[in-house]
């Protein structure tokens, strides 16, 4: 077997800890922020994936085991058997050999899949979120429900006159980069305000002017910062929780 097809092959078995992986962080995914997976070019991707590869194999592998002692029914026996780790013992390729490792990586990502979401389902409950959410895990670790929502305090780099103006909007989406920093967010309702900076302290100036819907990225802001609300009675009434300034 020559080393290009063991590679492909090996990548291929390393695809269920990617999809753990992928639902591990899906499980700490709200309306408004988007789960932050580690890029598999880190050591933490690396060593996540790593992790849960084995853990899956191992799982599979003990069902493929437990199976096979069983035997298969008469009316299967003709049947190529989903097992992935066929391909590196044939002495050559066959289409036996590809149904195989194909359906083997099918039943693999199946397992995977439920792994990873109680794995994250687990660590959500049990364990710290900033995990999931970084630095930021104070006020995203309380969203969630339909009774809360962020609103979001953008500082922009566009200047009028000596003043800065400013966004406030509510979080419809937020994307982060692997050190779980903010890098874009959309927000909705917005309403356009100028920052007066003196030498005793900002001022804020509303502008008067309200945007329905608008997409920034953290090259156009000098700092955002977030607040959870969150719908205390039927009456719409609110309750505030906390303040964050991401930078």
């Amino acid at each position: 077997m020559g080393l290009t097809l063991i590679a492909i092959l090996t990548a291929a078995l390393l695809l269920p800890g990617i999809v753990a992986a992928k639902a591990f962080f899906q499980a700490a995914q709200t309306s408004e922020v988007e789960p932050a997976v580690p890029p598999l070019s880190t050591i933490d991707g690396i060593a996540l994936v790593g992790q849960f590869t084995v853990a899956v194999h191992a799982l599979y592998a003990l069902a493929l085991r437990s199976a096979l002692a069983v035997g298969a029914p008469g009316w299967m026996a003709g049947w190529p058997i989903a097992d992935p780790y066929i391909a590196f013992a044939a002495p050559r390729a066959s289409v036996d050999t590809a149904v195989s490792l194909l359906l083997g990586l099918v039943g693999l990502c199946l397992v995977a899949w439920p792994v990873g979401r109680i794995a994250g389902w687990w660590m959500m409950r049990k364990a710290d979120k900033t995990l999931f959410y970084g630095p930021m895990a104070e006020v995203f670790a309380k969203t969630g429900s339909d009774r809360d929502f962020i609103l979001a305090y953008v500082v922009s780099k566009i200047e009028r006159d000596g003043t800065l103006i400013g966004y406030q909007g509510t979080v419809v989406s937020l994307l982060r980069d692997a050190d779980r920093f903010p890098v874009k967010v959309v927000l909705k309702s917005v309403s356009v305000f100028r920052l007066v900076v003196s030498e005793d302290r900002p001022m804020r100036r509303d502008a008067g002017e309200t945007i329905d819907w608008i997409a920034l990225s953290a090259e156009q802001w000098h700092n955002i910062a977030f607040k959870v609300f969150r719908i205390v009675d039927d009456g719409g009434n609110m309750g505030d929780e906390q303040t964050i300034d991401a930078g």
